[in-house]
């Protein structure tokens, strides 16, 4: 293989891998993972009722996702016919919760308690774990729990002995009124997501602003966690803060700092420099989707332009990224946490553009040896470059450009000063650089 050949490929290379996504270092979870998403109304054909109707009773209660992308668990509860009881769940579904340890909900009742019920795979229909929900009436309330806090029941009967509640077995989820009260009930979930006891300051930052209601824009939530020092700093350099800072909604996946220091050593500085600043620009726009997108989406147009492939069974994840937090909520969008950097793919290049890199590549190692006065050198990888073209780029010249190629070579091997060499070598190149161009 030539020498030019060789850089050739050794570039290419690099440059695949740099631009092409990387999945290297630690594989973290998320410390939070959003259950369901009622921003997608189709979530609603997840969800059943099941009422005291199969017992004989007349309770009635429904579900519709509201206009503001909450559920609404809604009804009248009746005694009549010894009846007393309705709920709605959804349908069974792998959750994939194995290491979670705690359920995090934010709703709004009317005063009465409901029970939230966990299913899993191994009990009868009529079972349940479940924990009491005391609602304080027409206020907003987050409420975590911690899954050894639920309780197995039968029919509505505590069992007593029965076997621990395991995350990983958990497969429905769902809520039950049945206080003994006749009359109309409503109850309005906004969140259902499951925790880890371990917290991360970006869970800290959405929490304590979710819970204060003081929601900060993308670029002051970033700032607020203090693990995105280095995704700030690229942010600045590209121009970028207005943007982030605007009307949204936008949906950010950012990387963490700990996951740009994944990349290969000196890529965050080649990226910051003034002269890649396009090229910065497209790797952060890949990281912005327009719009708000929450666990539960499949794939999104990125505002770089390519798509980003987004899997939410099981372990939530963007191309082959992990997502650590999920949902932290902003005044104009929302951020997912991520641990790798996520880096547009390449386009193949066309067998012109190939040639053409080539000759790019030639003239960028040769002109410095040239204006150093090491014109042999230079000549040396014109040189070079012509053969590789004529021999592995073939296909990509026409006759005329081939035999722009030839006859410098020819005239070359007549010449003993390294100076004309060069340029007669430089003036063939120019010349089929700018036909491949014109082709």
């Amino acid at each position: 293989m030539s020498q030019i050949k060789r850089k050739t490929v050794v570039l290419l290379v690099l440059w695949t891998f740099f631009f092409g996504f990387m999945s290297i270092g630690m594989a973290f979870e998320p410390t939070s993972k959003m259950l369901i998403d009622f921003s997608d109304e189709s979530v609603a054909k997840q969800w059943i009722s099941i009422n005291d109707n199969v017992m004989g009773g007349i309770s009635e209660g429904r579900f519709r996702i509201t206009d503001d992308k909450t559920l609404e668990f809604s009804g009248n509860l009746s005694l009549e016919n010894s009846g007393g009881f309705t709920s709605i769940r959804t349908r069974p579904i792998a959750l994939n919760l194995d290491g979670y340890d705690k359920i995090g909900l934010r709703l709004k009742g009317d005063g009465r308690t409901y029970y939230f019920n966990l299913m899993t795979s191994s009990r009868s229909a009529a079972s349940s774990y479940r924990v009491p929900l005391n609602t304080q009436k027409d206020t907003w309330q987050d409420i975590h729990i911690n899954l050894n806090d639920f309780v197995y029941t039968s029919f509505g009967r505590v069992i007593v002995g029965a076997e621990p509640l395991k995350a990983k077995d958990i497969q429905s989820l769902g809520f039950t009124l049945s206080d003994k009260k006749s009359g109309p009930f409503q109850l309005e979930i906004s969140e259902i997501r499951a925790e880890k006891e371990t917290d991360t300051n970006e869970a800290a930052v959405a929490r304590e602003s979710h819970e204060s209601g003081e929601s900060k824009d993308i670029v002051g939530t970033a700032v607020a966690a203090g693990t995105f020092k280095t995704l700030l700093a690229a942010v600045e350099a590209a121009g970028l803060v207005d943007s982030l800072k605007g009307k949204g909604p936008l949906t950010v996946f950012a990387p963490s700092d700990e996951a740009f220091a994944k990349l290969p050593e000196g890529t965050v500085d080649d990226l910051l420099k003034p002269e890649n600043r396009d090229k910065l620009i497209a790797v952060l726009s890949y990281h912005v989707v327009s719009g708000k997108i929450l666990l539960g989406s499949q794939s999104a147009e990125t505002l770089q332009g390519q798509s980003i492939e987004i899997r939410t069974v099981g372990s939530f994840e963007v191309n082959e990224a992990n997502v650590i937090t999920s949902d932290i909520m902003a005044s104009n969008g929302v951020i997912h946490v991520i641990d790798n950097v996520l880096l547009p793919p390449v386009e193949k290049l066309t067998s012109k553009e190939a040639a053409r890199q080539v000759i790019e590549l030639a003239i960028q190692r040769g002109v410095p040896l040239f204006n150093k006065g090491h014109a042999s050198a230079c000549a040396a990888i014109y040189e070079v470059a012509a053969n590789s073209l004529l021999k592995s780029h073939t296909n990509a010249l026409n006759d005329q450009e081939r035999s722009l190629l030839r006859d410098a070579l020819g005239n070359v091997s007549k010449d003993n000063d390294p100076g004309k060499q060069a340029w007669a070598l430089r003036r063939a190149l120019d010349a089929v650089y700018e036909s491949l161009a014109e082709d």
